[in-house]
This record gives C-alpha cells, structure tokens and sequence, in this order.
C-alpha cells in the first residue's frame, strides 16, 4: 500500500513538472518571436546593436540574486541525483538500487531544465550575466534530458558534457561577481 501510494504521489509530481514545461515553452515561443521580430523590425541591422538590445542596460528586480538561487538548486540537483551515482556505479547494469537511481535522475532532470530556465530568465534581466553566462545555461537546459536519456542506454558522455557546462557557467557568473554554491539538500518538488 506504502509503494503504491508513493508511485502515486512520484507519476503525479511528473505530470505537474511536465505540464510546467510545456507552458513555459509556448511562453518562451513567444517571447522569441516578439524578440525576433522587434529586431527585424528596427533599423539597425547591425549584429553589435541586435546584441545590445537584448541585454538590458541596468539590472532589474534582484537578477543577480534570482539567479544564483535557481541555478545553485538546478546545479545541486544535478550533482546529487545525476552526476555522484553516475561516478558511484549505480547507473551500471545490475547495480544496487538501478531503478530508483533513473526515476529519481529522470525526475531531477525535469527539475534541472526547469531552474535553469529560470536562471536564464534572471540572466537576461543582469547585463553583466546576460554577456557571458546565456550560452552556457543553454548548453545546459538542452542536454541534461538527452543525457539521461543516453545514460539509460549505457552511454554516460552527456554527464560529461554537462558538468563541463556548469563548470563554465560557474566560472563566468564568478567573473562576474556571482558565485554560486550549489545546493545539494535540493528537493525535487
């Protein structure tokens, strides 16, 4: 009765996390056509002017801050159920406790794309973030799924890539005067 409740509660949790992402992505659809289009539609065409208009000029509402909450949770996240059981074994065939491993990945990486897209969005809102951490966060939000994914197959290069990824945008928001220390006591809701 206790496992069913409790694969209850974690298919539920699912379902609201995936419902979450795809409206943040029609939202962000949006976003990027309205984006596109007012920079068609200016008169500088210019590729130093497109990119100056899409970093803000001063900070807005807590950026920094907003930023370094999200992105320690989703780097937290990461390395707690993704990255140390990979280096720990348990995602190899036969290991104890396999498949709670991969439920638990898979769920933190819904959780990951999740806060990363949301520290992008406080990056946008920082000029000094916007510059250097943007592309980075977005290597990050693009492969994390992918990479669990392959880790089911037995294929671990996605972690790899991952970590470099976060390593950089750890590096560049430190240059910045953003140091992130990472949560690890994350939780998955």
């Amino acid at each position: 009765m206790k496992r069913l409740l409790i694969l209850i509660l974690s298919l539920t949790l699912v379902i609201f996390l995936a419902a979450g992402c795809k409206s943040s992505a029609t939202s962000a659809t949006a976003g990027s056509t309205i984006a596109t289009s007012a920079s068609t539609s200016s008169t500088a065409a210019a590729s130093p002017a497109v990119a100056a208009t899409a970093c803000p000029a001063q900070a807005s509402g807590f950026a920094k801050t907003k930023f370094i909450t999200h992105a320690a949770l989703g780097f937290g996240a990461f390395h707690r159920y993704i990255y140390k059981p990979y280096r720990a074994g348990t995602f190899r065939s036969g290991a104890h406790g396999r498949l709670s491993a991969f439920v638990k990945a898979g769920l933190a990486a819904l959780f990951i794309k999740r806060e990363i897209r949301l520290a992008g969005a406080a990056a946008q809102n920082s000029p000094a973030l916007c510059k250097v951490v943007l592309s980075p966060l977005r290597t990050v939000s693009e492969t994390v799924q992918t990479a669990v994914e392959k880790l089911r197959g037995g294929d671990a290069s996605g972690i790899g890539t991952i970590q470099n990824a976060i390593s950089q945008v750890e590096s560049n928001a430190s240059s910045q005067g953003a140091s992130i220390t990472e949560d690890q006591n994350a939780p998955l809701s």
